[in-house]
């Protein structure tokens, strides 16, 4: 536990930290036979559809299934585009190669491109024969300019698309040849001594669906969360639902007012998260199916008071429950409909610097199911994707209460949430 705190505390003062890299070149792939997860940025992405992640249309001479399927048709003529994020993202890359496979239903112009810390590289376009796959095997430095680069996304995009022509796109086989390890290092805070090596955050390998915890701090208070319900009603509401939780329409419209609002205080937006869980733990038919959230809520806090608020683990929900509707008009009835609840909270109302660390750690996520959303983090107009297990830097441009724009990508869908923080 030891090395786990320190890593926070080293964090801190390692925002600015330089970055050097070691190890040999080797060859990544990054979506091979369906295995790879991955997902397509919403903001960018400009094709009809979707893209189907594992599909199967059966094998196309030297492209095997599943690969990633993108379709649709438009009345109009324009560009399709859109920016694909996998999970071995993002990378450093020297020199080496893009390599993929491309096939479509339609001839056309088939373009790609990567992007970098300092954005969109340049677009090597590539046409494309109906019914052909083609394998495509472009150097990095003709799509970006540097020797040593760090990769986050692989841009594609079919070109003057005709008006009313249902088109597919497969891809498949993507891969960097020439990856670098990375080796971090600190450098020195003005007037303070750092170690020779800084870890990075010290991420938990936990199953998010596990409502075990092993508890970070001995001094965390974890309060419990006393069921709403008698035994009785209990075996009344498993009699009618396969919810484990089960809320009535007022909390609901509580959670709801947090989830959607377009405005709130630090503090509020803040306590929001936990409030939220608190009213859906209430409702529990069952006990031990998902971690005290309590106590999750505090000790995000003192990992983030340990940094000085300078590091943000992020609070996430992914999970199911019931919602409790009156069913006539004296409300003894009840109708349960199913929701799924997506939800991101910060741990401080209050961060001390302009550049913060904002780490998705499955620690502090709770997802029965197991399956945990990726997330786009948005402020002052500059996103930064965090898959679970990730880190990265937000930057405000300002002092003052400043708002943070999520997007949660689950299953398919995308859900927007709006969070405030106060930068000091």
């Amino acid at each position: 536990m030891k090395s786990r705190i320190w890593g926070l505390v080293a964090l801190g003062g390692a925002l600015l930290s330089s970055t050097a890299f070691a190890g040999t070149c080797k060859n990544l792939v990054l979506y091979e036979n369906g295995q790879s997860k991955g997902f397509m940025e919403e903001s960018t992405r400009s094709f009809p559809e979707s893209p189907e992640w594992s599909t199967n249309w059966g094998d196309f001479d030297n492209m095997k299934s599943p690969y990633i399927r993108l379709s649709g048709m438009r009345n109009y003529r324009g560009d399709w585009t859109g920016s694909l994020i996998f999970d071995a993202l993002p990378v450093t890359v020297q020199g080496g190669a893009l390599k993929l496979k491309v096939r479509s239903t339609q001839a056309g112009n088939f373009g790609v491109w990567l992007s970098g810390v300092g954005g969109n590289g340049k677009i090597s376009f590539h046409t494309l024969e109906a019914g052909k796959t083609q394998t495509l095997e472009i150097p990095v430095s003709a799509l970006l300019e540097g020797s040593t680069v760090e990769v986050d996304k692989i841009g594609i995009g079919l070109f003057n698309v005709p008006a009313n022509q249902y088109t597919t796109l497969f891809v498949d086989d993507v891969a960097l040849t020439c990856v670098q390890e990375t080796a971090v290092s600190a450098s020195t805070v003005a007037g303070e001594e750092a170690p020779a090596e800084i870890e990075p955050y010290p991420f938990v390998n936990v199953d998010p669906a596990s409502p075990v915890r092993e508890g970070l701090f001995e001094d965390v208070y974890e309060r419990p969360v006393k069921s709403r319900y008698s035994a009785s009603e209990k075996e009344s509401l498993k009699a009618s639902t396969q919810a484990k939780f089960v809320i009535p329409e007022e909390s609901q419209m509580r959670i709801l007012g947090f989830k959607d609002a377009e405005s709130l205080t630090a503090k509020d937006s803040w306590r929001g998260w936990y409030n939220s869980m608190f009213l859906v733990e209430k409702g529990s038919l069952a006990e031990g199916v998902i971690p005290n959230s309590k106590r999750l809520f505090d000790e995000a806090g003192e990992l983030a008071a340990m940094s000085d608020y300078t590091v943000l683990p992020l609070l996430v929900a992914n999970m199911d429950y019931g919602v409790a509707y009156c069913g006539d008009s004296s409300c003894t009835k009840r109708e349960i409909e199913d929701y799924r609840l997506t939800l991101v909270g910060l741990s401080s109302p209050q961060v001390s610097a302009s550049r913060v660390r904002v780490a998705y750690d499955p620690y502090f996520a709770i997802a029965p199911s197991g399956k945990l959303p990726m997330l786009e983090i948005c402020a002052e107009n500059k996103c930064l994707e965090l898959k679970p297990g990730s880190d990265g830097i937000l930057e405000f441009g300002s002092a003052g209460l400043q708002k943070i724009l999520v997007k949660i990508h689950s299953d398919n869908q995308t859900f927007e949430q709006k969070l405030f923080v106060e930068v000091k």
